[in-house]
């Protein structure tokens, strides 16, 4: 009988602090949850959120290809982890328009074939999908030196993070 008096008692209890206190109970527990939510994400960022997420799959050539918006005008992209810099290949700069002059070619810089000179330039805008970087730096190499321009690492480093994980490149911003 005194379990049957308990258990009457905490019911009438629990009915009232729920009455009373049920708004406040479902907010607290809101709050308590939302953190939760998407935790993968929340553990990778600073700001406990992912504003932006890219993914890109390995192509058969064993290579991550990307159609980048530069200034507005897609290029093609090889990410290249090698690269320090963004390289314009001298194709893809006549495309944009970038302004540069013969004498600008005065960067000195180590590449597979050796060294080479290639003109520095500001980039506006890089956008892929919804990640976009403003003010990058970039180099134009020389004409017939690059066939394709290269995603370097000063793009990549200035995502919150990059991974390459299961033959996709993953972009965060």
């Amino acid at each position: 009988m005194s379990a049957l008096i308990r258990l009457v008692f905490f019911s009438i209890f629990a009915s009232l602090c729920v009455s009373l206190y049920g708004e406040d109970i479902i907010r607290l527990a809101q709050d308590q949850v939302a953190p939760v939510k998407g935790s993968a994400a929340n553990q990778l960022s600073p700001e406990n959120k992912i504003v932006n997420s890219v993914q890109i799959s390995l192509q058969r050539d064993g290579h991550y290809w990307i159609n980048v918006g530069v200034n507005h005008a897609d290029i093609s992209f090889i990410v290249d982890t090698g690269a320090s810099i963004v390289t314009l290949s001298h194709q893809d700069a006549m495309k944009l328009n970038i302004p540069y002059f013969e004498n600008d070619y005065n960067v000195t810089v180590n590449t597979a074939a050796g060294q080479t000179k290639m003109a520095a330039v500001k980039l506006d805008n890089l956008r892929i999908g919804s990640i976009e970087l403003y003010d990058v730096d970039a180099l134009v190499a020389q004409e017939g030196l690059l066939s394709v321009s290269l995603l370097g690492m000063n793009f990549l480093n200035r995502l919150d993070r990059f991974e390459f994980r299961d033959q996709k490149l993953i972009l965060e911003q």
